[in-house]
């Protein structure tokens, strides 16, 4: 599938996912059923086809063509530098003194 092609069902995906949730109030079970469907076909379009690393400072390119989740990283040094980015980050969440809002 072209990229223009995987966009254009990417979002009407979206909009029969945004439909489907507001049937809800309708048929439950017709609606559930195919909010189902619709959100699995839309995480699946979505997890196929190319795309960029995830790490800040890489650009390269992810070219994925099978089954299961799209990777994120392009290697693990920079999945391991974004672990540890965040666990600096959380660590120091954790140690800043708390303000109180007036």
């Amino acid at each position: 599938m072209d990229t223009t092609r995987h966009i254009e069902v990417c979002a009407l995906l979206r909009h029969a996912e945004s439909a489907a949730q507001d049937a809800l109030n309708g048929d439950q079970a017709a609606a559930r059923s195919t909010l189902a469907l619709v959100t699995d076909a839309r995480q699946r379009a979505e997890d196929t086809g190319p795309g960029t690393c995830a790490h800040p400072n890489c650009s390269n390119e992810l070219h994925y063509v099978g089954r299961g989740r799209r990777p994120l990283y392009c290697s693990a040094e920079c999945r391991t530098d974004v672990y540890q980015a965040t666990q600096m980050a959380a660590r120091a969440l954790v140690k800043a003194p708390r303000t109180e809002a007036v």
